[in-house]
């Protein structure tokens, strides 16, 4: 990840979002986090891709419905970096942006994000769905029970 010198961005947001000034603002070392395509591991598609994934999966789908503008999306990028990196083969992550795609989104009625979709190798098997930030961990002990 890159590194960059910027002004307290989580501060300043918050201040602003709840109509205060910020009562200092101090420049810190924060992380810029890299573009979410920009990644070997995960891999991001359209709704139209994710009907293909899913009818040609020879492995568990992990699929991560995120938004741009949602913090804890940008943090479960990175738990979903650590868990294609531990599983490698296991499991394919894929993301889709829910402001790409709307009406995926209202069909399958993502509400919360981030919203990630465990779906089994096994045709038979149903799909597992949760809401919120995950830790890579507990991401990867859901992907053994399935």
């Amino acid at each position: 990840m890159k590194s960059a010198l910027c002004k307290s961005s989580c501060l300043t947001s918050k201040a602003q979002f709840i109509g205060v000034r910020p009562f200092r603002a101090t420049w810190q070392r924060c992380r810029v986090l890299a573009p979410l395509n920009d990644s070997k591991l995960v891999e991001k598609i359209t709704g139209e891709q994710l009907e293909k994934e899913i009818a040609d999966r020879d492995r568990t789908l992990i699929v991560d419905f995120f938004a741009t503008w949602c913090g804890p999306c940008l943090l479960l990028a990175n738990e979903l970096e650590k868990v294609a990196e531990s599983l490698g083969d296991k499991v394919k992550v894929l993301k889709i942006d829910v402001d790409e795609n709307p009406e995926l989104s209202s069909q399958l009625k993502i509400e919360g994000l981030p919203t990630i979709v465990f779906i089994p190798k096994e045709s038979g098997k149903p799909a597992l769905r949760t809401e919120g930030l995950l830790p890579a961990q507990q991401i990867m002990d859901i992907v053994a029970e399935l």
